[in-house]
């Protein structure tokens, strides 16, 4: 397997909402109503056929919001045995509670407890996007807490609240508000500092160490009106005994034209140090975390290359019916060094039919690296037919990884594929 380089993968979900008050749009997706959903269908692991039982919940209430994902797998092979993998090590039986959760993203107050998804500190230099669920079997519960005071604020993370492995906090301020609330520009400057710490992170050699990295910047919301918006940014970051690197970058969005197309653009310059990874903390940082013969988070910081870099996006919607987002990063000069993210959804565009996929892959270097599933993918599709109001028949397509421990005792990671059609209930108030 080929040396992971990067492995954090940037996910944007850009919102075209008409609030732009906070460092960026809400790239978050919380539920706005309530869903009652569940299913009974089949899904194959490893070529061994389960049958599964799903209910999963969402309920929003206000501020308020909750989401449930209970899944159990029966073995077709084996009397309909449980399977228990899911629910041993991680979160066990409480990884059915997906999340709780107050507010939103990017709102005054939020507080989230259980799966993060895409959980960010500041404009994501360290820490973009961190997913502590990527393992799927093994979820943890974790928890975002952040707050906005208008003069100051502060954004938090905390990976497992079992362990408190990774934790991470960013702390702003907005100077000009406290002697110039009214000036023009002024008072929407943000400056901000950020650390991050990863306690106990196995090593090569059978010890732990941890990870430790800081950073600060900048951001300027300097054009704000209801047919455009734009801010401007600079971010400064280093990992203690590595490396340190700086960005620059711009984001633009113009939200509706005519109601037929929503468009958001985003460009990151990257001027990098040896030993030193943006985005780090990332969706698939976890894969780095345990050290496997090929692929190790001191590794990788380690052989990083002094380079610069670049972080494209692009998103938006057509008639609000498609939703296509895409964003793409790599080192200029650093084979293997791409890092891809591609999403499309659209809930009505075809009448009963609801189409949705998702697909992240790192270690690029060509075309058929950016379509090849392997260790360094997760990809998800998912096809449903509506039967009636209630009533939906799925398909979901999987691919995933897990980790494994060899007769060794090596800890490895090994990819997961996973096709599960089913009857799903849903209902929506």
């Amino acid at each position: 397997m080929r040396k992971v380089v990067g492995v954090a993968l940037l996910t944007v979900l850009v919102s075209f909402s008409s609030g732009f008050s906070q460092a960026f749009p809400d790239p978050f997706r919380e539920p706005e109503q309530s869903t009652l959903a569940g299913g009974l269908g089949m899904t194959w692991i490893d070529g061994r056929p389960y049958t599964t039982f799903t209910i999963a919940p969402d309920i929003s209430l206000g501020k308020f919001g909750i989401g449930i994902y209970l899944q159990l797998l029966l073995d077709n092979q084996n009397q309909f045995t449980l399977r228990k993998d899911e629910y041993q090590g991680g979160a066990g039986i409480l990884r059915a509670i997906r999340y709780i959760r107050y507010g939103r993203k990017y709102d005054p107050f939020y507080v989230r407890v259980g799966m993060l998804e895409m959980a960010s500190l500041g404009n994501g230099f360290l820490m973009w996007n961190y997913n502590n669920g990527s393992n799927y079997d093994k979820r943890k519960i974790g928890l975002a807490l952040d707050a906005d005071l208008g003069t100051f604020g502060f954004e938090t993370v905390a990976s497992n609240l079992n362990t408190l492995e990774l934790v991470g906090a960013n702390v702003f301020v907005r100077p000009f508000r406290f002697f110039m609330p009214e000036a023009l520009l002024l008072k929407d400057i943000r400056v901000y500092s950020t650390f991050v710490m990863d306690r106990g992170v196995p090593t090569l050699q059978g010890s732990t160490r941890n990870i430790q990295a800081f950073g600060f910047g900048a951001d300027l919301h300097w054009l704000d009106y209801p047919f455009i918006k734009s801010f401007i940014y600079a971010d400064f970051g280093k990992f203690k005994d590595y490396g340190s690197g700086q960005a620059v970058g711009i984001t633009g969005i113009v939200p509706d034209l005519g109601g037929i197309l929503g468009v958001a653009a985003k460009f990151e310059k990257r001027f990098l140090d040896e030993q030193f990874i943006p985005n780090f903390f990332g969706p698939m940082y976890d894969l780095s975390r345990t050290p496997v013969p090929t692929v190790n988070a001191f590794e990788l910081l380690e052989n990083a290359p002094k380079s610069e870099g670049y972080f494209g996006q692009l998103t938006g919607h057509i008639a609000q019916k498609i939703r296509l987002i895409g964003n793409y990063q790599r080192l200029n000069g650093k084979k293997y060094s791409g890092i891809l993210h591609l999403e499309a959804s659209a809930p009505d565009l075809i009448p009963q039919i609801e189409l949705r996929a998702y697909y992240d892959k790192s270690n690029i270097e060509s075309f058929r690296d950016a379509r090849t599933l392997d260790i360094n993918s997760i990809a998800t599709v998912e096809v449903s037919y509506r039967l009636n109001r209630f009533m939906l028949l799925t398909t979901i397509y999987r691919w995933y990884w897990v980790e494994v421990v060899d007769e060794f005792g090596v800890k490895q990671y090994k990819p997961i594929e996973r096709i599960e059609p089913r009857i799903t209930f849903s209902y929506s108030f």
